[in-house]
């Protein structure tokens, strides 16, 4: 069996992931913020590249209806309902609607991996969760790091490389296929255990703080919070249906 993972959106070629299942991460902080989203009860989010298609789409669909969230060089986009930051994205703030999201990095991936068979949003919060359903569907999976601005993205290699590890561990009759990507994620989770102090360090991690958004990262780093498995069908991320007992 496969197991790839992309470090960065460059990588992604849609023909070679057309009956694969794609896991997009991109913890700081668009999937985080997503995976919060939904589990506080938003009815669905359609992820978009530009601030002007976010504008257009949430007219389409009515705005009464609909909140506009993202961000530019990590701050909240003048004229948006709310920013990237996960623990605004509240039952009170949320429930029950329907979010339009542009942010820098993580909704441009997101929307490279349409071609998919299927496309999973992961992130340290629902970790377990998506490993859960890798196993469960027996996937060849493809991690993909949105990284930042193009570039490779530590914190999104760590990431994808502990989903990896426990997949493998949990899948463990099986005989994987590991690209280059898969080898280097698996090192690179294996060496960074502290995520506070990992976000700390990486690029991302500082111009969140340096935004005086510093809790984002707190926030960010708890892993396994969440039961929740985000899917992208059709444009719009929406909570897959619970897996039915045999």
């Amino acid at each position: 069996m496969k197991l790839d993972v992309l470090l960065t959106p460059g990588e992604l070629m849609p023909g070679d992931i057309a009956e694969r299942t794609v896991v997009v991460i991109d913890v700081l902080r668009a999937s985080s913020t997503i995976v919060q989203a939904l589990a506080a009860g938003a009815k669905a989010l359609f992820p978009v590249a530009s601030i002007e298609e976010a504008l257009r789409l949430a007219n389409t669909l009515g705005r009464d209806e609909v909140l506009l969230c993202g961000e530019r060089k990590s701050l909240p986009i003048e004229g948006f309902d709310l920013g990237n930051s996960p623990g605004d994205f509240t039952p009170e703030r949320v429930g029950g609607k329907t979010l339009v999201m542009s942010t820098t990095n993580g909704t441009g991936a997101m929307m490279a991996a349409a071609a998919a068979s299927r496309v999973v949003v992961g992130s340290f919060l629902n970790l377990q969760a998506v490993v859960d359903e890798l196993a469960r569907t027996g996937a060849e999976p493809v991690f993909l790091c949105s990284g930042r601005e193009t570039k490779f993205g530590l914190e999104d290699a760590v990431c994808a490389g502990k989903m990896a590890a426990a997949l493998m561990e949990q899948a463990e009759d099986a005989a994987w296929e590991l690209n280059d990507g898969a080898l280097a994620a698996l090192a690179l989770a294996d060496r960074y255990g502290d995520l506070d102090e990992l976000f700390g360090q990486v690029g991302a991690g500082k111009q969140i703080a340096d935004a005086g958004l510093g809790e984002d990262l707190a926030f960010c780093a708890r892993v396994d919070q969440l039961d929740v498995i985000p899917v992208l069908h059709d444009r719009q991320i929406s909570l897959a249906p619970a897996a039915v007992e045999s």
